[in-house]
């Protein structure tokens, strides 16, 4: 197997540049955004990074069309780029573009979105098990009985992503070929930030998950101090 990534992050964000419109000191490119002190998309590769330590995993590709300069600025060096030049045709124009300058190094193809920060290393392990065991099927994240990304694609259905337009992303061949699909169930998968307000929402999900860790921890301290 040869996996690689890509992560989807070529758009505008409309939304969320208009929802800054009474927010002083907010970046109006979403990919840019503050999160936990750092860009909302630096946030979305520091998840995504530790699937480089799985043996099949090959690469990260960020595939960027607005804003492109501004944003590939902030990338580690360990991601390559991927310029779309139909971005503003819709997601769909951009995911196709990018497994197709890809594909032939690739056995699947795990598809992210730069707007999904509450989908955890953890997760994209997760589906990269399951892909192992089921390397014929789609590998899919699953929420509120919805398929969506991430998700895994493997060589057969190559073909049906470059031929993907318009705003019509993976989720559109997911609903398709449902019956190809393994699904891994994530609670938080449909928390995705279009606006300001969303980005506040997820910045509070994951300092509750930071206190709920600390506390954790601090417990267990306490616990060996008093069980020497």
């Amino acid at each position: 197997m040869q996996v690689n990534i890509i992560l989807l992050a070529a758009g505008k964000g409309q939304r969320f540049a208009q929802s800054c419109s009474d927010r002083s000191a907010c970046s109006t490119i979403k990919q840019l955004a503050n999160l936990n002190n750092k860009p909302l998309i630096t946030h979305i590769i520091e998840q995504l990074s530790p699937a480089l330590t799985e043996p099949e995993v090959n690469k990260i590709f960020v595939t960027l069309g607005a804003n492109k300069n501004a944003i590939q600025s902030v990338l580690p060096s360990y991601t390559s780029v991927i310029a779309s030049t139909h971005w503003t045709g819709g997601m769909g124009y951009s995911l196709a573009e990018s497994v197709f300058s890809i594909q032939a190094q690739s056995s699947h193809i795990l598809i992210a979105l730069a707007d999904h920060a509450l989908i955890t290393s953890e997760h994209y392990h997760r589906l990269l098990a399951q892909c192992r065991y089921n390397p014929n099927k789609i590998i899919a994240t699953s929420c509120d009985g919805q398929l969506m990304a991430p998700a895994i694609f493997p060589q057969q259905f190559f073909a049906k992503l470059t031929d993907l337009r318009g705003d019509k992303g993976a989720g559109e061949l997911l609903k398709q070929y449902a019956v190809h699909v393994e699904a891994v169930a994530n609670v938080l998968a449909k928390s995705d930030v279009d606006t300001v307000e969303n980005l506040d929402q997820v910045q509070q999900i994951l300092q509750n998950s930071l206190n709920q860790a600390t506390s954790h921890c601090q417990t267990w301290s306490q616990y060996d101090q008093n069980n020497p």
